[in-house]
């Protein structure tokens, strides 16, 4: 190979084709490098033959032909042909367009005649009766032969060209199976070289896995960590109004225990001025709205505030919600409903109102008339309210007045 060649400029100074020399030199691309050495296929057609043999024709190999299927299209064996065509240097490869001799009468070897050779001297080179050679080439002398005829030599066969064609065959076949195994053993390290790298890729994907695992650990201790201290902040608030709430409930009770124990004191003061004016004020007959019911705040000044003032306008009686109300005394019920005292009952009689507040339902309706001792709703803790009681007010002429100067 020298500088400038290439496989096309070859086959066409060779007359041959480029798939000739690259299928003679087993080659994948037609890139060649600068010195190297390239074996050139020559196709030997008939026309440069002076003249041949009686009985012998020639076949152009077609694509598909192979020397076992020309062989026996022909009823040759294979040493038959391989001596009718000793040039041919392949017993597997036929190119399209290769011109072989068929010999179709007597079989032996056929062969080139050079400069300076006749019938005689190829006679008795080869070992065959020269008068049997003229005869089966149809020569009338035996120095009837010219440079580059064709000679059919009878009995002569190519057995050392088609021993060399099958060792030839052997060594390719040998070669073939060291490419095969160079090109397993390139895709072994090939597929090794993968292994290895998707191994790799495999460590660094489960390194970060890992440490995505890592960091969502931490965030999810992190995160439970102000759950806790959420938690645990609500808890002391929670604990912190529990215990104001529980220190409002201890006043609340102080404040009415102390109101009790001044209305007790207050009762018994006023008790001896209450006399006459109960009795006067009974002949109208008045009765207890909520009866066994515990008074927990009485008519009057408290110490503490509800609505602005600390004058408690009524007596309240503690009894738990859905207790029975009755009716202190007759009259007209003129208020039934939400009011000043939440759920509350107004009964009108003459110039004096009874008021019954802070109800959870009212069993009454305006216009209604009703007796002592009738039902007028039940105990609840409707409108300001701390608990469940009834606030129980009696009014004259608009005004409030105590009543326990009225209760029996």
């Amino acid at each position: 190979m020298e500088q400038g060649e290439s496989l096309s400029s070859i086959a066409r100074a060779y007359g041959t084709s480029v798939r000739r020399i690259q299928h003679a030199n087993s080659l994948k691309a037609p890139n060649l490098k600068l010195g190297q050495i390239l074996r050139v296929p020559i196709v030997v057609r008939a026309e440069t033959h002076r003249r041949l043999p009686p009985g012998v024709f020639v076949h152009v190999v077609k694509e598909g032909d192979s020397l076992s299927s020309i062989r026996d299209r022909y009823g040759l064996t294979t040493i038959e042909l391989i001596s009718a065509n000793p040039y041919l240097e392949s017993l597997d490869r036929m190119e399209a367009g290769t011109e072989l001799l068929i010999p179709s009468a007597v079989r032996g070897l056929i062969v080139r005649v050079k400069q300076g050779q006749d019938a005689v001297s190829l006679a008795e080179y080869y070992g065959s009766d020269v008068g049997r050679l003229a005869q089966v080439n149809g020569l009338e002398s035996p120095t009837d032969l010219g440079e580059n005829d064709l000679l059919l030599i009878p009995g002569v066969m190519a057995e050392t060209t088609l021993g060399a064609l099958h060792a030839k065959r052997e060594h390719e076949l040998e070669r073939k199976r060291k490419l095969e195994q160079y090109a397993r053993y390139q895709r072994y390290l090939a597929y090794l070289k993968d292994k290895q790298r998707r191994e790799l890729q495999a460590k660094y994907e489960r390194q970060a896995k890992y440490e995505q695992y890592l960091a969502w650990k931490e965030r999810r201790e992190q995160q439970a960590k102000y759950e806790r201290q959420a938690k645990y902040e609500q808890y002391l608030a929670w604990l912190k109004d529990r215990k104001a709430e529980q220190a409002r409930e201890e006043a609340i009770a102080r404040q009415r225990a102390a109101e009790q124990a001044r209305l007790a004191a207050q009762q018994r003061a006023s008790s001896a001025r209450a006399v006459v004016t109960r009795a006067s004020s009974r002949s109208g007959g008045y009765g207890m709205p909520v009866p066994g019911a515990r008074v927990t705040s009485g008519y009057g000044p408290r110490n503490f505030w509800i609505g602005g003032s600390n004058f408690h306008t009524g007596v309240d009686f503690a009894a738990p919600v859905g207790t029975p109300i009755y009716a202190a005394s007759s009259g007209t019920v003129t208020a039934s409903g939400w009011g000043g005292y939440g759920i509350n009952v107004f009964v009108d009689v003459g110039n004096t109102r009874t008021i019954y507040g802070h109800m959870s339902r009212t069993a009454v309706h305006v216009g209604q008339n009703v007796e002592r001792g009738d039902l007028l709703g039940y105990v609840g803790c409707t409108g300001i309210c701390t608990g469940p009681h009834l606030h129980f007010e009696v009014q004259v002429n608009g005004r409030h007045v105590n009543p326990f100067n009225y209760l029996p």
